[in-house]
């Protein structure tokens, strides 16, 4: 059974060699490998002090150079900047068959070479074309009764036919792979402008972001000036009571001292004579400790308070807004 079409063929004593064989490749593989050895021949190192020079072993792609094995090692090592460059065989000679020119290959094709004969029938030429079998067949095969109930038509109407169609089929191959490479064109200058757009956004990114950093970075210097101005306030009220009461409580302790001197005195007429006013300086020097003022005009806590949370939450739900 054929793996590529699936159908079932017998073996008879020939075996494998009962197969047709595809003449058509094998004439193009042939001209491929005399293509090949000339090129080979022909084609000579451009490098090379030698004269004549040695036939070159490969073409670099990229300097577009042929080289014979000792000048590739010389000049163009497989290391550094030349690591990169693609080596191939050398190209076909012109002139070679199969090479880029006519090859030769016309006027043997259509009329110097000697036309296949059949396989079953060794002396009878093709000139039939069996469209059951898909296979040309010569007289003698008709005759046979093998072919006899099949559809047959001329081999040539059937070759100008199949060549029409093949055409007609690479017509179309031809077409999807120009729309191809203009898709792959297409697709690379999408992957640059890709590139490009998204750096622009990157870069328009990183300026938002920034911005919002530095007006953050502006609210937060704002916001410590009355932190500040607020510390300042309350050390300035608390320093105020401490002067003011440093001052009484020194003008107090002295009326206290110089009172407990005065009593002291054992002169009765020498102490009533001041005993009256000391009294009322006394009562005074009391009535100036009033309720609160010995209570602090401002507290330890600052009454400031900074509600970040929905700046943080607007933080946590910054993204693109993205229209699909």
């Amino acid at each position: 059974t054929c793996p590529q079409c699936h159908r079932s063929a017998s073996l008879d004593q020939r075996g494998l060699r009962g197969f047709q064989r595809n003449r058509l490749l094998e004439a193009i593989v042939q001209r491929y490998q005399q293509g090949r050895a000339a090129a080979a021949a022909a084609a000579k190192c451009q490098l090379c002090d030698r004269s004549p020079p040695e036939p070159a072993a490969v073409l670099c792609e990229q300097c577009e150079v042929l080289y014979c094995a000792a000048c590739q090692l010389r000049c163009h090592p497989a290391r550094g900047p030349f690591a990169k460059h693609r080596l191939a065989p050398p190209p076909a000679h012109p002139g070679a068959p199969g090479g880029g020119g006519d090859g030769g290959g016309g006027k043997g094709a259509g009329g110097g070479r000697k036309l296949p004969t059949c396989a079953e029938h060794d002396l009878e030429n093709y000139s039939m074309y069996c469209v059951s079998c898909r296979s040309p067949v010569c007289y003698q095969c008709l005759e046979e009764g093998k072919h006899s109930k099949h559809d047959v038509k001329a081999l040539g109407a059937m070759w100008k036919q199949h060549k029409a169609q093949l055409s007609q089929a690479l017509n179309g191959v031809s077409d999807k792979a120009k729309e191809a490479k203009e898709f792959l064109v297409q697709l690379k200058n999408l992957l640059q402008q890709i590139q490009e757009n998204g750096l622009d956004y990157e870069a328009c990114l990183v300026a938002q972001c920034d911005a919002l950093v530095d007006a953050l970075t502006r609210q937060k210097a704002k916001l410590l000036t009355k932190v500040t101005k607020e510390r300042e306030h309350k050390l300035k009220v608390v320093w105020d009571q401490i002067n003011h009461c440093t001052l009484k409580l020194r003008q107090s302790t002295g009326l206290m001292e110089y009172c407990l001197e005065v009593i002291k005195e054992n002169d009765p007429s020498g102490f009533l004579q001041i005993s009256d006013a000391l009294i009322k300086r006394v009562q005074v020097s009391q009535e100036q400790w009033v309720k609160g003022a010995l209570e602090p005009k401002v507290s330890a806590e600052f009454d400031l308070t900074l509600d970040s949370e929905p700046l943080l939450q607007s933080i946590h739900q910054l993204d693109f807004i993205q229209m699909k």
